[in-house]
This record gives C-alpha cells, sequence and structure tokens, in this order.
C-alpha cells in the first residue's frame, strides 16, 4: 500500500513537471577557436526547461544570421561501439541530439561543422541561466562508417536571455535580454 502511494505522489509529481515546462532561448558568444570559427557570431539555443533545472534543446539558431538547426534525440549507439565513451578528449556527462538534415538548414549544418559527414549529432553541456555552455559536433566518418568522429569543440559564454512572446513562436532577431521573470538563484 505504501509503494503504491509513492508511485502515485510520484506520478503526480511528473505530470505537474510536464506542465510546467516552458520554453526558453539563451544567446551564447563564442570563445573557443572552433565556437568562433564555425558560428561567427556566437548561437542561440531555443529549449525546452522543465520543472527541475536543465533544458531540452529543439534549435541551435546562428545569433548573427538566420539560420537553424532543428534537433531531435540522438542515440549514443550511432556513434559507434561504446558512443562517447570510446571516444578520446571527448565529454561524456552530456546530452546527445542529432540535427535534422530535412528540416531548415540541417544539411548546411552538417557541411559546416564536420565537412564530408551526411549526418551531425550534437552534444550539450547542461544549459543553465548564466553558466557558460559547451557543444561538440560529431559526424559519420567517410573513412569509417562504423564509427563517428569529433569535428569541434565549441565553448561559449552566456549572453543573455531572450523574450519570448505569449502565444507565438520566437523571433531571435528581436532584442535579447536577461529575463527578470527567471532570477538566477545559483549566485
Amino acid at each position: 500500500m505504501i509503494k503504491a502511494g509513492w508511485a502515485f505522489a510520484a506520478l503526480i509529481l511528473m505530470s505537474a513537471s510536464a506542465a510546467r515546462a516552458e520554453t526558453r532561448m539563451f544567446s551564447y558568444d563564442p570563445i573557443s577557436p572552433d565556437a568562433k570559427r564555425l558560428t561567427g557570431a556566437g548561437v542561440t539555443i531555443l529549449f525546452n526547461q522543465g520543472l527541475l533545472g536543465g533544458g531540452k534543446p529543439i534549435k541551435v539558431l546562428a545569433t548573427g544570421v538566420p539560420a537553424e538547426a532543428r534537433l531531435k534525440n540522438g542515440r549514443l549507439k550511432d556513434l559507434g561501439p561504446g558512443g562517447l565513451s570510446a571516444m578520446e578528449g571527448v565529454d561524456t556527462d552530456v546530452m546527445l541530439y542529432e540535427v535534422d538534415s530535412s528540416a531548415a538548414q540541417g544539411k548546411i549544418y552538417v557541411r559546416a561543422f564536420c565537412p564530408g559527414s551526411t549526418r551531425l549529432w550534437l552534444s550539450f553541456s547542461t544549459i543553465v541561466v548564466r553558466r557558460d555552455l559547451r557543444i561538440q559536433a560529431f559526424g559519420d566518418d567517410p573513412k569509417a562508417r562504423e564509427r563517428a568522429r569529433l569535428c569541434g569543440t565549441l565553448d561559449f559564454s552566456y549572453r543573455g536571455e531572450w523574450r519570448l512572446p505569449d502565444g507565438r513562436a520566437p523571433n531571435p532577431m528581436e532584442d535579447w535580454t536577461d529575463n527578470p521573470q527567471h532570477p538566477d538563484t545559483t549566485n
């Protein structure tokens, strides 16, 4: 009976968490050579944030030009045997997503981030307000199709949060600002 009570409480908490998820958008300035080379003015990440913190990326937008990559869940097994843990010099405690090459400018992102590849995966460090971001780009290896390769490590400094209009799609070309409705409580 006690187990059923805990299960019910957990279900209510998960439902509340899903209901309270919100879409947010953070911008980042490039600080590493790969980030500067591949993104120019930086990136803006559109993501869903749950009740418990970190966000689930939906899109990567080029901050300086109108280009976007839509993301879908990535599978570690698609990177080859052992996934990220089998590669040297990569972060393993990350979220992995694949760029949807059939949507928006996905193919352009694949060609730019991993020349010669036909697929692009991006791993993200935790997305949290006022915290820097690391994205690592992986592409299928044209010389060894069974294993992906690291194409770049992109480090960014947090720039700010965009205000999202209620009931409309976000417009990354509007002015960005730190959102006073979501103060940083980690400092």
